[in-house]
């Protein structure tokens, strides 16, 4: 399974809703160039382009993104069922739908996180004088497609949250069954980590073996953004 592919939706998503918050922008910076000062502090204390974001379509990304992560939750738990190992406790199961709020909640934060500083730039601007064309610019330049919320850097942070999710139910899944035994598998190539290279020509080992190791992990295997992965022996 390519689980990189599972969430390409998301930067294309976020990269319309961003485009369509900033042109928005537009007409609302030449409305507050025109208002005092005093009149534009009170405007920017209702301002939230995060709640801007939800209506043009962010609540429904990231639910999606969630939809996501529990369907990695039903997939290892189907395939437990298959193989016919057992079932897995509800605490274990509630475990991981807790750790998938988690990563949520990281999502929403780089999103929140967004929004305050595209807001603080404008209202910057807007104080000290800058022409409409130069805010726009510098919002554009700072906050426009392809920084912050739909840069690769997100592309990658997010790929690999979802990674590492899926080690870890797996993880959560079969630490019942501790004579299962994984193979790490991935590409080989010059932008293949050492540790990784070594873990390549390992045998397939139980999860007791592999926490034993010390150079690699189950759920992080050799570190962010890293292209392998434990896979049960069949």
């Amino acid at each position: 399974m390519n689980k990189l592919a599972n969430l390409d939706f998301y930067n294309k998503e976020i990269e319309n809703i961003q485009q369509q918050l900033i042109d928005k922008l537009d007409n609302l910076v030449i409305g507050l160039g025109k208002v005092t000062d005093t009149e534009l502090m009170q405007i920017a204390k209702q301002i939230d382009f995060f709640d801007e974001m939800e209506k043009l379509g962010y609540g429904k990304l990231i639910n999606r993104v969630g939809k996501t992560f529990d369907d990695e939750i039903a997939r290892v738990f189907a395939e437990l069922s298959k193989r016919e190992l057992g079932q897995v406790s509800v605490a274990s199961i509630e475990a991981l739908k807790e750790l998938k709020n988690f990563e949520m909640t990281y999502l929403t934060n780089g999103v929140r996180q967004y929004s305050d500083q595209l807001k603080t730039a404008m209202l910057r601007g807007i104080i000290t004088g800058e022409s409409n064309i130069q805010i726009m610019n510098n919002i554009n330049s700072t906050f426009g497609i392809g920084t912050f919320i739909s840069s690769s850097e997100t592309s990658f942070l997010i790929n690999d949250a979802f990674s590492r999710f899926s080690n870890a139910s797996r993880a959560k899944a079969f630490e019942e069954f501790p004579e299962v035994k994984f193979q790490y598998i991935g590409t080989s190539d010059n932008k293949t980590r050492d540790v990784c290279q070594r873990a390549l020509q390992l045998p397939p080992l139980t999860r007791e073996e592999i926490d034993a190791l010390g150079y690699v992990s189950f759920s992080d295997r050799g570190g962010y953004n890293c292209r392998h992965d434990w896979v049960r022996q069949r």
